[in-house]
């Protein structure tokens, strides 16, 4: 079984890709926020948090910034529809 690219550093993707497809991710976020979005953001935060190219200040940042992205845990363990009760109002079901 041939090892994991995190246990072998030099395996690791470049950290430039994934700090650009980080922010083209943050990008389409801003215009259109979807939760599926939201969660490739945080796993490439989790990317650059744990990259052997990343400093240690990018790393801590990113750290932080990736539990942000996953958010609290009672929204994910909401029923399915109610992830956005907050920010806006469910339309009422057609009688």
């Amino acid at each position: 079984m041939p090892p994991c690219a995190e246990a072998d550093p030099a395996a690791a993707p470049g950290l430039e890709p994934i700090l650009g497809s980080t922010l083209a991710l943050l990008t389409h976020y801003a215009r259109m926020p979807e939760l599926s979005l939201a969660d490739r953001i945080a796993r490439n935060l989790a990317l650059i948090a744990r990259h052997p190219q990343a400093s240690s200040l990018l790393q801590s940042v990113c750290t932080g910034l990736f539990t942000d992205w996953l958010g609290p845990l009672e929204v994910q363990d909401a029923p399915r529809g109610s992830e956005w009760r907050d920010v806006w109002p469910m339309p009422p079901l057609p009688q």
